[in-house]
């Protein structure tokens, strides 16, 4: 079998090349996330690599330390899979899961509910070799503890009525300390007993008592709070003899609301800093204050401004404190390293509250004086918004914008309002985009919003234009999520969106790129363990080659030829097969003639980026006709010329080394 030659060369000079690349996928974004309603302890995460394939059996142990967790459960992930997920034994305190022996990145993930009377515990996750499991690889392990947030208290007074159990016979040290944020308590006392047996009595400052072995004891302490301000926080630590804590969180105070947990990876040096943005108007009070347990507040801003806090590793509480005056008001908050955010936020008060719901504002650089454009989409995704609508400030005045939200501002900072009411049911996002006037425009804010439910939203930026897949799944760890969605924008444009799960394609060009998602766990699991959690996986990578390949005729005599063409994208190189002259290299456009002599199926693999591609053509081949006539008959001319010229040409290619015919 044989490739026809005819007009090769003028086939050949309109052939066109894609630039080559990686046979490996490109891949912007590949990563799961365990997302937890506010109301319940923040989990703990903790990734490690493995280069060689080895099997491996994790070990999660509740160190029932102060007091054993209600459920503890931990899911380890391999790139975006689930590989195993299970719950601690109530009996023995612990539970082992097996991986399998492949090399990646994986994930442990750890949720649980703390015990109701001591609101935290700690754990320990054991990685090992199978064939040892009790020799942690010290690298691959980690131990650690979960918090549930204290809850705002509903008056000006608070009282602290639990019971914690001791765990050796000795010296316990009870440390009581007034955080003094936002301002001092007016009072706080309370003591020690056992059962009804009064042990010690306690008040702010240091306090050792001896305890016995195993016993549980009561803790009461009564605080009450500034009589103007209203609101305080103070701190309980109380160790063992060995120093090993028994006791450490860290209690709100009448108003003061709920704390925000946030996860250090290391010891660290961070920096909080807080802006009263002063619009609509200037806040009457605002301040922040983070802690670690029930140590001394670490850090504390009772004004604008920026302090260094030396941050443990673990869990870390921000609070904070701000009121309205007769007019709202807008700061924004973040707890950052050199390197990495921890917590960044704008917040809007109203008069009366510490809140504003339906109310967000966000913060933009100018990076010029002149005239920019405001404006906010509704993407009526997962349902549209009840209204939309926004403001902006500079230095505390409101700018004056057009219909089409055009204003006129200052090279430097200014704050965006916006107001939205969120569906009659269900959720929405909108996007918010300040951008210049010019042509073409340049975006300086580019933000999008969820109303109504737990969201997340992150930037990515694209160096190289394609054909991209993002996939959602949901990992369905504990549970299924309640609301799980994603929505790629940039700027006002929605480019695509999932739904509870599943894929969409889009062609990225350079540039930024927001991701919303929208993850709320569920909170009607049979199960309360399975409650307030949710794991999904989001990927986001160059899609396989697309390929159009056809053969006409797809019927033929025997010795006949088929014309293929051909046409792909995203391919850097393509492969034929399936006769002998359809096989090798092929470029990744095309069009050539193949002879048949049997019934032939041609195959065309093309790879590129995001990995590779086959179409088939089908040909049947049927017996050739039978000759007519005797005896040989005459060669007309043009069957004449024709073999001259393949035999010219066959002169020609031997002479001048090997070379591929028959492309037309």
């Amino acid at each position: 079998m044989r490739r026809l030659s005819v007009l090769r060369m003028l086939a050949a000079s309109a052939l066109c090349f894609v630039l080559a690349g990686t046979a490996g996928a490109t891949v912007l974004l590949d990563e799961t996330n365990l997302v937890a309603l506010p109301t319940v302890a923040a989990p703990s995460e903790f990734a490690f690599t493995t280069t060689t394939a080895q099997a491996l059996t994790v070990t999660l142990t509740d160190l029932q330390a102060p007091a054993a967790f209600q459920s503890l459960q931990i899911a380890v992930t391999l790139g975006d899979t689930v590989v195993g997920s299970v719950s601690v034994d109530a009996t023995s305190h612990t539970a082992a899961l097996t991986l399998p022996a492949a090399i990646g990145n994986y994930v442990l993930h750890v949720i649980g509910t703390p015990d109701a009377t001591q609101n935290f515990g700690g754990f320990g996750a054991c990685v090992a070799p199978t064939a040892s499991p009790t020799s942690c690889i010290a690298a691959d392990s980690f131990a650690g503890t979960l918090a549930t947030p204290a809850p705002p208290s509903t008056n000006p007074a608070s009282q602290v009525d639990t019971n914690f159990t001791s765990t050796t016979a000795g010296t316990y040290t009870v440390t009581v300390t007034d955080d003094a944020f936002p301002v001092a308590l007016q009072r706080l006392s309370g003591g020690l007993a056992s059962g009804s047996t009064p042990i010690t009595q306690l008040g702010l400052g240091t306090t050792p008592v001896t305890l016995a072995a195993g016993t549980s004891y009561t803790l009461i302490l009564g605080a009450v709070a500034d009589a103007t301000v209203k609101a305080g926080l103070y701190g309980v630590h109380i160790t063992d003899p060995s120093g090993a804590a028994v006791f450490d969180r860290t209690l709100p105070v009448g108003g003061l609301g709920a704390s925000t947990v946030v996860k250090s990876s290391s010891a660290q040096s961070l920096n909080l800093t807080l802006s009263d943005l002063q619009y609509p108007a200037a806040l009457a009070t605002v301040g922040a204050a983070v802690t670690a347990g029930g140590s001394p507040a670490l850090a504390e801003l009772t004004a604008g401004g920026s302090v260094a806090v030396a941050a443990p590793a673990g869990s870390l509480e921000v609070w904070t404190f701000a009121s309205a005056t007769a007019a709202p008001g807008v700061y924004s908050l973040s707890l950052a390293s050199t390197t990495a955010s921890l917590l960044s936020t704008t917040q809007v008060v109203n008069p009366g509250s510490d809140s504003a719901p339906g109310s967000y504002a966000f913060l933009v650089t100018l990076p010029a004086a002149g005239t920019y454009q405001l404006s906010t989409t509704d993407f009526q995704f997962p349902a549209t918004l009840q209204s939309l609508s926004a403001t902006i400030a500079q230095n505390g005045t409101v700018l004056t914008q057009s219909e089409t939200g055009v204003f006129t501002a200052a090279a430097g900072t200014a704050v965006v309002l916006v107001n939205a009411q969120p569906p009659t049911t269900g959720n929405g996002i909108f996007a918010v985009t300040v951008q210049t006037t010019a042509t073409p425009a340049t975006i300086v804010l580019d933000q999008t919003q969820a109303v109504g439910g737990v969201f997340d939203t992150r930037a990515i930026t694209v160096g190289q234009a394609g054909d991209y897949n993002v996939t959602l799944t949901d990992l369905e760890f504990p549970t299924s999520f309640a609301n799980l969605a994603v929505v790629v924008s940039q700027g006002s444009q929605i480019i695509g969106k999932i739904y509870g799960g599943g894929t969409f394609a889009f062609n990225v060009t350079s540039g930024t790129y927001v991701l919303t998602f929208v993850a709320t766990p569920s909170t009607t699991a049979a199960l309360p363990a399975n409650d307030n959690y949710g794991l999904y996986a989001v990927n986001i990578s160059s899609a396989a080659p697309t390929i159009t390949f056809t053969g006409s005729p797809t019927s033929i005599a025997a010795g006949a030829a088929v014309q293929l063409t051909w046409s792909t994208q995203d391919a850097t190189a393509c492969t034929a097969a399936g006769a002998s002259g359809w096989s090798g290299t092929e470029p990744t456009s095309g069009t050539a003639g193949v002879v048949l002599t049997a019934t032939s199926t041609l195959t065309l693999t093309c790879t590129g980026p995001g990995g590779s591609s086959t179409q088939s053509v089908p040909v049947t081949v049927t017996a050739a006709p039978a000759k007519s006539g005797g005896g040989g008959g005459a060669i007309d001319l043009a069957c004449l010329t024709l073999l001259t010229l393949l035999t010219a040409m066959r002169l020609s290619s031997a002479r001048g080394g090997p070379k591929r015919i028959g492309r037309l």
